[in-house]
């Protein structure tokens, strides 16, 4: 399309691209906060967030390729794609999806059937320290993405 990184299109993507990483992986960091309120005893905060539906606002993360690939078209072409902050930033997006599947929402969602249970205190415990640690990594992807889209190393 190559309307360029001016355009009002452009921008709308750009801020769908951004909420779209902020409420996902925001939303996953939050579920890491109130996993590390689980132990050694649960809060009622924390207790209240996993026994309440919740779990969409951090799917967000699959829509931010989406806007960031619909960005590129706009703004300079589909040549983008081979540039290494781009590759980066899908790589970052590839590990951040790994984690969020192996380590997160599994965690959540088992903690969310156990919480309550006082003889499954324990393995509450032993999800919650596995979500808290996935969601580190979480953040840690999304630093180095964020760093990686503002510097866009090997050229813009």
């Amino acid at each position: 399309m190559d309307l360029g990184s001016k355009s009002p299109i452009y921008d709308l993507f750009l801020l769908a691209h951004i909420v779209a990483a902020i409420g996902g992986f925001g939303a996953n960091g939050l579920a890491g906060i109130y996993a590390g309120q689980l132990y050694p005893t649960a809060s009622d905060s924390a207790t209240r967030y996993f026994t309440s539906p919740r779990f969409i606002a951090e799917k967000l993360i699959y829509l931010v390729p989406v806007f960031g690939l619909i960005m590129i078209g706009v703004s300079r072409g589909t040549s983008e794609l081979v540039r290494p902050w781009v590759l980066t930033g899908i790589a970052a997006w590839i590990a951040a999806i790994a984690v969020a599947h192996s380590l997160v929402w599994p965690s959540e969602r088992r903690i969310a059937k156990l919480i309550g249970s006082a003889s499954e205190a324990g393995a509450v415990q032993l999800h919650a320290k596995k979500l808290a640690r996935g969601a580190m990594i979480l953040d840690l992807i999304f630093l180095i993405a964020l760093v990686t889209m503002i510097v866009q190393f090997g050229g813009k």
